[in-house]
């Protein structure tokens, strides 16, 4: 099986403040974006990384990233996320594609292999991790909704990279509307089933200012356990 590992770093990550891609933010020493890079070098099945960039980003990207040990090919990404990932799976060449945020640095090696696994069975599988909480549902007056009729379903948070034959996620997020923020769904959407296989905890997403220093501390923990 080839596989290739697509990583979205078009966005701009309003949210976290300041000027700049969100990628681009450090977590010791290093850039988010080369952290998550790292996560998919070394394994055998993939061979190669198609990073996915804002127009005025593709040249610094491509200076950062500099010499890998994989083949990168650089695309530039679209107004939405479908957008961008459609632009990085028609750039894919492998039989399978590994869709990734480039704001989540740390997907664990086993994470990726398990999805590579599910993957030799499977057309379309993501990480999740259970959902804990109790959720409510909001209002757009900020209001909780009445409660819904009681469902024998449990509540999951998703997880990147989600894992797709190519044909497949293609087909899909083609077909998907431009507000499809989400992969999974574009397959889901579609009438094709989606599997699952457990997230990790610490492929957390760079989303507010304080997911750095808690990336931080990932870290320096992963180091700790790592000797």
């Amino acid at each position: 099986m080839s596989v290739s590992a697509v990583l979205l770093a078009a966005g701009r990550g309003d949210r976290m403040g300041g000027d700049g891609n969100k990628v681009l933010r450090m977590i010791a020493g290093r850039e988010v974006l080369l952290h998550a890079v790292d996560a998919f070098t070394g394994i055998p099945d993939i061979h190669e990384l198609v990073v996915v960039t804002q127009p005025d980003e593709r040249n610094i990207i491509a200076d950062l990233l500099g010499s890998q040990h994989l083949p990168i090919r650089m695309v530039v990404g679209g107004a939405t996320r479908r957008d961008s990932a459609l632009a990085g799976v028609r750039a894919s060449t492998a039989d399978c594609v590994l869709i990734h945020d480039g704001a989540r640095p740390f997907p664990s090696r086993a994470l990726i292999l398990r999805l590579l696994h599910a993957l030799t069975s499977r057309a379309a599988v993501i990480p999740i991790l259970p959902q804990t909480d109790h959720v409510h549902a909001l209002q757009a007056d900020g209001r909780l909704a009445p409660p819904m009729p009681s469902q024998s379903l449990s509540m999951a948070r998703a997880q990147t990279p989600q894992g797709f034959h190519r044909a497949l996620i293609l087909e899909c997020l083609e077909a998907a509307s431009l507000e499809c923020r989400d992969d999974a769904t574009a397959v889901l959407l579609a009438g094709r089933d989606v599997s699952t296989v457990p997230g990790d905890p610490s492929n957390i997403k760079i989303t507010f200012p304080e997911d750095l220093r808690l990336g931080e501390a990932i870290h320096a923990l992963q180091r700790r356990l790592s000797h």
